[in-house]
């Protein structure tokens, strides 16, 4: 049996205070307060983290409504933008339409002037002199009123001759002829005209239809004739 070797004081201690214990001579054993102090600081640690993750959350929360705001508001922008597109086409195609009536009014009433002076140029044919100096003088402002008239975009609209078109004739009156095709133009009364390929006045024309046919013929056969015997 051999010879237990005596502990000493520090070994005696280390072992009446357990195993869980720190042992004698270390850090923790020589400096009691060492690992409440670095537990203080691990819970420190602990609760910043914290903190730092919930202000993190917040962030991300405003960065997540400053988007979602952002969004709506180019859309909106996008749909005024888009409203201010429309409304400058719409306001650049009233003002169209509104300088063509006023065109069209213009020249409606030019058109006017053109053709009574074409008819005075007419009738005055017939008591003066052609090649008199007045006469000439009338049918050269008549050319240059038809110039003016050309330069505009107006024609005559083709009339005599066609068939009848309602978007550009306007029928006063039919007149039956079987030698003529049918809803032709035998007549112009007014000469129509065309401003820049829409109509600006229609032509009234006399239209062409079948002749009626005969009543006597479309009357059925006749009757029994009497033959003055009694039944």
């Amino acid at each position: 049996m051999g010879r237990r070797k005596p502990s000493t004081g520090t070994e005696a201690a280390g072992a009446a205070a357990g195993p869980g214990a720190p042992a004698a001579g270390s850090p923790a054993a020589s400096h009691p307060g060492t690992a409440a102090s670095l537990q203080c600081e691990l819970d420190g640690a602990r609760k910043r983290l914290e903190e730092a993750a919930r202000e993190l959350d917040s962030v991300r929360k405003g960065l997540s409504e400053a988007q979602a705001r952002s969004d709506g508001n180019l859309a909106l922008l996008q749909r005024v933008a888009a409203d201010y597109e429309n409304f400058k086409k719409f306001a650049e195609r009233e003002r169209a339409e509104a300088v063509l009536r006023e065109r069209s009014a213009v020249l409606a009433d030019f058109i006017e002037s053109f053709e009574n002076l074409e008819r005075a140029i007419e009738a005055g044919s017939r008591e003066v002199p052609a090649d008199g100096k007045l006469l000439k003088g009338l049918r050269l402002t008549l050319d240059m009123m038809k110039g003016v008239l050309e330069r505009a975009g107006v024609r005559p609209i083709e009339a005599l001759g066609r068939r009848f078109d309602p978007l550009l004739h306007e029928a006063v009156y039919f007149s039956p002829d079987p030698s003529r095709p049918e809803y032709t133009i035998a007549e112009e009364l007014r000469r129509g005209y065309t401003l820049n390929g829409k109509v600006l006045r229609t032509s009234k024309v006399c239209v062409v239809t079948r002749p009626a046919p005969d009543s006597a013929r479309e009357g059925g056969t006749e009757g029994p004739k009497d033959d003055g015997k009694e039944a």
